[in-house]
């Protein structure tokens, strides 16, 4: 999976002309794989899916998302990190703005985070908190969703 990632990180630096800055000892390098599945309370959209790297920049407050979606029906409508348990819906704690590419794209955004707490938590607990994509019409509660995890 790790090298997945990396192609995908590397495809997308050829792609955009970008690069993410490689993390530091107090940054943190989370990613997920996001299914309509795993989307709650559900149902997601079936067929779609995803991956997201994010890296976070303790000193900047500064998160970093490449995602990749696949399949997914409708238009994007909304792009967050909520916090909750696998099995539950949470509220925003970071809003991204929206993907542009209908269906399938790459998405790269980089946000400050004003809360510390909140950034230093996300780095120290990512299975705290899900990152999920919605799209409308069909699918405005969310198409797709992974929960973060350390790399």
């Amino acid at each position: 999976m790790k090298r997945a990632f990396g192609v995908l990180i590397a495809a997308v630096s050829v792609i955009t002309g970008t690069t993410v800055a490689p993390a530091g000892a107090a940054d943190a390098r989370l990613y997920t794989v996001l299914t309509g599945a795993a989307e709650r309370p559900g149902p997601g959209d079936p067929d779609a899916y995803g991956q997201a790297y994010i890296t976070i920049n303790d000193a900047a407050n500064q998160l970093c998302l490449t995602l990749q979606y696949a399949n997914v029906d409708g238009t994007p409508s909304g792009l967050h990190i909520h916090i909750a348990p696998p099995t539950s819906p949470g509220p925003i704690v970071v809003p991204f703005s929206t993907p542009q590419a209908v269906g399938s794209g790459v998405f790269q955004e980089c946000v400050i985070v004003e809360n510390e707490a909140l950034l230093d938590n996300i780095a120290a607990n990512p299975h705290q908190y899900y990152i999920n994509l919605h799209s409308q019409p069909n699918f405005g509660p969310g198409a797709i969703r992974g929960q973060l995890r350390a790399v």
